[in-house]
């Protein structure tokens, strides 16, 4: 035996010991159900028994797909997968003829799907070539690396993005001529550029599994638009490939199936969200539920004692995926009843191992009985045909939900009967009496590995490192602040400060909504609080009563008559062009991921960096690139490097950008924004070596630049942290930014101790006066975990650590 398969089989062991010691009687129960059940498989009736050809037929039909390859011993490819999807598709030959005898097998939906024909109008946009180049103006560049499949006016690529060869999938939506005008093809691309936007999140930073549009690219040259995708984790299957692959689920499966889809149709189904209109729709449906679009992904192999754990995915929503069909076809109204149905055929299928009749080639129908599985979970069944309205339907996916865990309570305590033939019981008996034996001598083996185990740890036990535990003392929510005033309130800003960007800038925590309109729709009573951008001085304005409080940074000499209270962190960051995070001959690599604020006076004074070289083939020349339309942050970097006396040549370098970059993009602000695109630009035309500065409520969340460590030599902090084998580090030049799955986040504790040197603090400011509590309550909100996690999402260092995204 090897070590690697010993050392495998002692952790499963631990596992199943674990488990069984946790929950002993549940445990036992499902062996002897399991038990029980293949007992009574084995009985046999002479009645309705298939014929020797038919047996052989079913037989071929329900084994996994790598027993039936003829490439026998190897797992087959995703492609052969897909290959093997399609040859089963076109088994079914449904003639226009016989459509309507077929409907009531299958909804509208699965019927269009088996009768779907390639549109022609599509057939004249070529397919995209392998190392063809998409440019997104939000999340970076990518790269096509394969065809995948051909559907109707969509086609799919495996691709990666260009900046660090990270996996992902790109989805093609065509727009031909001959089914949209100039005009409807420029509103669809319209709402394709708003699906970059789309927020599928709930309060708490959680998807539920949804499957959401990376980025959306909608070339105004071109008649396609491009959806990108993350793979939700790998080694995922549709389940239409898991059934070709693995045959037929077993009812536990199917209800962790159901389980966990319901819940992602009750988030769904709940989830208030702006539409293309800007109208704000309650519930989303999901329009689109088939096999197809539904992913799994297996978590852990199965055990003696457990079914193998996974999560389903859900994917390709009607939401977009309507987008390209032409404005001619038939509207349909996609409805959360809908849903239902069809996560109820979804389901049966899973209990058949197939869509079709294996012998008529037929689809199959839940509403005849002949075509249903043997199935001995009879609450199961009846829990489908209630999903199919066969039975009385189910008004929510919350009802459903409630109703498919209701049967597992009542089966843990009251254990079913399972009745054998008369003359089978002695020998029942028997194989009970070697079972009970085999499962003491199981037991035993098992207590023997947990002894030995605990023996191993406590001998060799390590220090146990923790991640950063959430634990707030603040309200969780914005409803349990108490006593929050009512009345019209007025509060102000400066007109170059960050707050007015966080507070007034579109979809940075909602799709087309502002920060201050989604305080408003989550907490009613600040319906009356208008938001004013001022000129003047805040703290005159707060008490001549032309505003109520303020949002500001830290004022240091604060009036006697004044409160300010922290509600937040930004900070500078300096950053250098990120280009591929593989490669060792990389700017943040040269320089080691840090700078000394030493350094940065150097640059910004005389544009040279002694005693460093750049990479093989980068110029020596280096570049220095400013926000200047950024008043704070050009500021703020006076005050925090300069130490408040910046010199000339800094003053020189605002002018010159300004007089450089002006003819080229006339009124644009020449912001965070401008320059992260002109660094990387000039990076890969010109290998040229740039370094800029911003703060990072701007740059946060991007791949474009690297943002370096910063201090005093030998101190320096980076400002990011990621988790690496359960610790948090700073991360490093080869660290993955284009990661969006919270593998990093800003260092909280280095802002909040001021380890961090560029950091700068974010106060609400409100007179003393108990009379006036609006700016106090106003602080208080946005303390509670709800407003810190919605001023994260907005770009912003929240006081303390939030609880991590699922």
């Amino acid at each position: 035996m090897k070590l690697a398969d010993l050392v495998n089989s002692v952790g499963s062991n631990f596992r199943e010991a674990a488990n069984f010691i946790r929950y002993p009687f549940q445990n036992l129960f499902r062996m002897g159900m399991r038990h029980a059940q293949e007992e009574y498989q084995k009985v046999e009736i002479p009645w309705g028994k298939k014929t020797q050809t038919q047996e052989n037929s079913v037989e071929e039909s329900n084994r996994p797909l790598e027993k039936r390859n003829s490439k026998a011993g190897r797992m087959p490819t995703p492609q052969e997968l897909l290959d093997e999807s399609n040859a089963r598709r076109a088994q079914v030959k449904v003639a226009n003829s016989s459509l309507s005898e077929t409907a009531n097998a299958v909804t509208i939906a699965a019927a269009n799907r088996l009768s779907r024909k390639k549109f022609r109008s599509a057939e004249t946009i070529p397919i995209l070539p392998k190392d063809r180049e998409i440019r997104g103006d939000r999340r970076g560049r990518y790269r096509v690396e394969g065809f995948l499949k051909d559907e109707e006016r969509v086609r799919s690529y495996r691709g990666i993005q260009a900046v660090n060869n990270k996996p992902i999938l790109i989805k093609e939506y065509l727009l031909p001529d001959g089914d949209f005008n100039q005009k409807e093809a420029k509103e669809r691309k319209e709402k394709f550029e708003k699906l970059a936007s789309l927020n599928l999140k709930n309060g708490a930073g959680q998807d539920f599994r949804l499957i959401s549009p990376w980025d959306a690219i909608a070339p105004s040259n071109e008649k396609r638009c491009y959806l990108i995708f993350e793979p939700p984790i790998h080694n995922s299957l549709t389940l239409r490939e898991y059934l070709l692959k693995n045959g037929a689920m077993t009812s536990q499966q199917v209800r962790g199936v159901l389980y966990q889809v319901l819940q992602t149709l009750w988030f769904l189904h709940s989830h208030r969200l702006r539409n293309f209109g800007d109208e704000v729709q309650q519930g989303v449906p999901h329009g689109n539920l088939s096999l197809d679009s539904l992913l799994i992904a297996i978590d852990s192999p199965p055990s003696a004692l457990d079914e193998p754990q996974f999560f389903i995915y859900v994917a390709d929503l009607a939401l977009w995926e309507d987008l390209s069909k032409p404005p001619t076809a038939k509207v349909i109204n996609h409805s959360p009843k809908q849903d239902l149905i069809d996560l109820g055929y979804v389901s049966f299928y899973l209990l058949s191992g197939t869509t079709v009749d294996p012998d008529t080639a037929q689809p199959l129908n839940p509403k005849m009985q002949q075509h249903w599985p043997d199935c001995k979970d009879v609450r199961l069944k009846q829990f489908i045909y209630r999903l199919l309205a066969i039975d009385q339907p189910f008004k929510t996916a919350f009802e459903a939900m409630q109703a498919l865990l209701a049967p597992l309570q009542s089966q843990l305590e009251a254990p079913v009967e399972v009745g054998t033939e008369p003359d089978e019981t002695e020998e029942d008996t028997q194989k009970s009496s070697v079972f009970r034996l085999l499962l003491i001598i199981l037991l035993l083996g098992l207590l023997a590995g947990l002894l030995w185990q605990i023996i191993v740890r406590l001998l060799h036990a390590s220090p146990k490192v923790e991640l950063p535990i959430f634990n707030s003392s603040e309200p969780c929510c914005l409803a349990q602040i108490d006593r929050v005033p009512t009345g019209t309130v007025s509060y102000i800003t400066e007109a170059d400060g960050i707050w007015s960007y966080i507070l007034n800038t579109m979809s940075l925590v909602s799709y087309n909504k502002t920060l201050a309109e989604e305080l408003k729709i989550r907490e009613p009573r600040l319906e009356d609080y208008t938001l004013n951008i001022s000129k003047t001085n805040l703290i005159e304005a707060i008490r001549s009563r032309r505003a109520d409080f303020a949002l500001t940074t830290s004022i240091e000499d604060l009036p006697d008559d004044m409160e300010q209270v922290e509600v937040a962190y930004d900070g500078l960051v300096v950053f250098v062009a990120f280009s591929d995070n593989k490669r060792h001959q990389s700017i943040p690599n040269a320089l080691n991921g840090k700078i000394t604020l030493d350094q940065l006076r150097e640059i910004y004074t005389t544009e040279t960096l002694t005693n460093w070289s750049p990479p093989k083939g980068i110029n020596n020349n280096i570049k220095l690139y400013m926000p200047v339309d950024n008043r704070q942050a050009v500021k703020l970097f006076e005050e925090l490097v300069f130490k408040g006396e910046p010199p000339q040549e800094l003053t020189n370098l605002a002018e010159k950008m300004m007089r450089d970059a002006r003819p080229k993009i006339n009124q644009k602000p020449i912001d965070e924004s401008y320059i992260l695109g002109e660094i990387l630009k000039d990076f890969e035309q010109d290998q040229t070596v740039g370094i800029g500065f911003g703060l990072l409520s701007r740059v946060f969340n991007q791949c474009a630049v690297y943002p370096l460590a910063v201090g005093e030599k030998g101190q320096e902090v980076q400002p990011l942290v990621q988790q690496l084998d359960n610790q948090v580090k700073p991360i490093e030049p080869t660290t993955d930014l284009c990661d969006d799955k919270g593998s990093y986040w800003p260092d909280v504790e280095a802002f909040k101790s001021g380890r961090y040197p560029l950091v700068y603090r974010l106060v609400v400011v409100y007179p003393k006066d108990e009379t006036r509590a609006a700016g106090k309550k106003f602080a208080e909100l946005l303390k509670t975990d709800e407003g810190q996690r919605l001023l994260s999402e907005a770009g912003l260092v929240p006081l303390r650590t939030l609880p991590k995204r699922n």
